[in-house]
């Protein structure tokens, strides 16, 4: 092709007909102008393309994601909720001590301290994206506010987690002086070295420290409250992650 576009010009120069040369040399470029504008077209729509099935692929991998973090919701709501039981029924027992029986306040208290359920992120893909520059990928606009909305949500989460761990720890401290350790269980696997009824027999209070006592129950109905605030966050995240799943569906038509 390219010898063939040379003989004409070649003959068009033989012929003296310059007027004409340079009217061929100018289509021939506007020709080749063309081509290589339609070849870019054709290579941007290809990546284009390409960037809409990637785009897609995410997008399912994100719903993924939502799923196990509904999962995960519906776990730490039940645990949570028997934790809220927990702590209620320790302050109560804590408040009215005198009517109390040792084990059963230190029962409670045991099961209290149990660490908290919490609730993370699945954002495997969500940081994939973040890191490969892929958020440009994301072309709803819906869909990129909801994502940027659920995330920010998670961080007021991850905020109360923090009063959660911290309230643990002061009731681990206020417990420390009042219960009698000496003859707590050994666990070896799934073997106790010590037997249990031995262990209920010898639970003592320090009954002499009503106020450590009343300061445990104070440190109970606390932990609660803060727990119900987290109990309440979860339950909406589980909504959010729910109408999520629905937003990117229907952006997508999946």
């Amino acid at each position: 092709m390219i010898k063939f576009f040379r003989s004409i010009r070649q003959n068009l120069l033989n012929e003296g007909k310059t007027s004409k040369y340079l009217k061929y040399a100018i289509g021939e470029i506007v020709l080749v102008v063309i081509g290589i504008l339609i070849a870019l077209q054709l290579n941007h729509w290809k990546e284009a393309n390409a960037d809409r099935a990637l785009e897609k692929e995410y997008i399912v991998s994100l719903i993924e994601d939502l799923q196990k973090d509904t999962q995960h919701f519906t776990t730490a709501i039940g645990f949570n909720e028997e934790r809220i039981k927990n702590l209620d029924s320790l302050a109560a027992l804590c408040f009215d001590y005198e009517k109390a029986n040792d084990y059963i306040v230190y029962y409670r208290y045991m099961v209290a301290l149990r660490h908290p359920d919490f609730v993370s992120q699945t954002d495997r893909t969500l940081s994939q994206l973040k890191n490969a520059g892929g958020m440009r990928l994301i072309t709803k606009k819906t869909t990129a506010d909801s994502l940027i909305m659920y995330e920010d949500y998670f961080k007021k989460i991850t905020n109360q987690q923090t009063w959660c761990e911290g309230m643990l720890k002061d009731l681990v401290d206020a417990g420390i002086p009042i219960f009698n350790f000496k003859y707590l269980p050994e666990y070896q696997g799934e073997r106790i070295e010590q037997s249990l009824d031995e262990f209920n027999n010898t639970t003592q209070i320090d009954a002499s420290s009503e106020k450590l006592i009343l300061g445990l129950g104070n440190l109970a109905s606390a932990y609660s409250a803060i727990t119900t605030y987290y109990l309440i966050l979860i339950k909406e995240g589980k909504e959010k992650a729910i109408e999520l799943i629905k937003v990117l569906e229907k952006d997508y038509e999946l």
